[in-house]
């Protein structure tokens, strides 16, 4: 993935950095697919990734789905590659790794209240089905945690300002306690690129109206 941003850039600009943007969805890939997916699954998640990113979008770095969600979810909805979240499923010690860090790292991005407000709604639904000790201990899923403090914020794709960014991370969560209604084998991945399409558009529709 990274190699692929840095291919283009080049091309584009003759200029050459280093994309840590890429990387980290070149990683989430690796972290979330199943890992045991022959690789050409995994290259092509990666590919269907960087032409998101590239370009599926309004301008350059102005791509509409997060670039890691989108390649995931097409190969598993093309070849039913499954959604593995493998990282974060073997024992609390990614989750004592990762928690610290990423507050950390939303805080200082100013995204912080989109992860706290995706767990609060899913706190909220937890109540309605166990008591509140159960749904706490529910609270604290690898994969609800890796979702909520690092798919959930990707820079471009999640808003930071405006009164989007207290709808989206509840809109998220509302679209993924729907889709888990029915059953579905993974609902996080989709429900966040329909409210990034969902987000896009009603940034379009503003600014032509403005």
């Amino acid at each position: 993935m990274t190699l692929l941003d840095i291919g283009i850039t080049w091309v584009r600009s003759k200029k050459l950095y280093w994309p840590s943007a890429s990387f980290v969805t070149g990683l989430l890939i690796g972290l979330i697919i199943d890992p045991k997916e022959p690789i050409w699954i995994i290259a092509l998640a990666v590919l269907a990734a960087f032409v998101s990113k590239q370009f599926i979008g309004a301008g350059l770095r102005q791509h509409i789905f997060n670039p890691a969600a989108f390649g995931i979810m097409t190969v598993t909805l093309a070849f039913g590659a499954p959604v593995a979240w493998w990282a974060v499923a073997w024992g609390k010690l990614p989750l004592i790794i990762l928690v610290p860090a990423m507050l950390r790292i939303l805080w200082r991005m100013k995204r912080l209240w989109l992860a706290i407000s995706f767990l609060f709604v899913y706190l909220v639904y937890y109540l309605t089905l166990f008591d509140p000790q159960a749904a706490v201990l529910a609270l604290v899923d690898g994969s609800l945690l890796l979702f909520a403090l690092v798919m959930l914020s990707e820079p471009i794709t999640s808003p930071a300002v405006g009164n989007y960014k207290y709808l989206f991370g509840p809109a998220v969560a509302i679209i993924s306690i729907g889709l888990s209604r029915l059953n579905l084998a993974e609902v996080f991945l989709p429900a966040l690129l329909v409210a990034n399409l969902t987000t896009f558009s009603l940034r379009f529709l503003n600014k032509k109206r403005v």
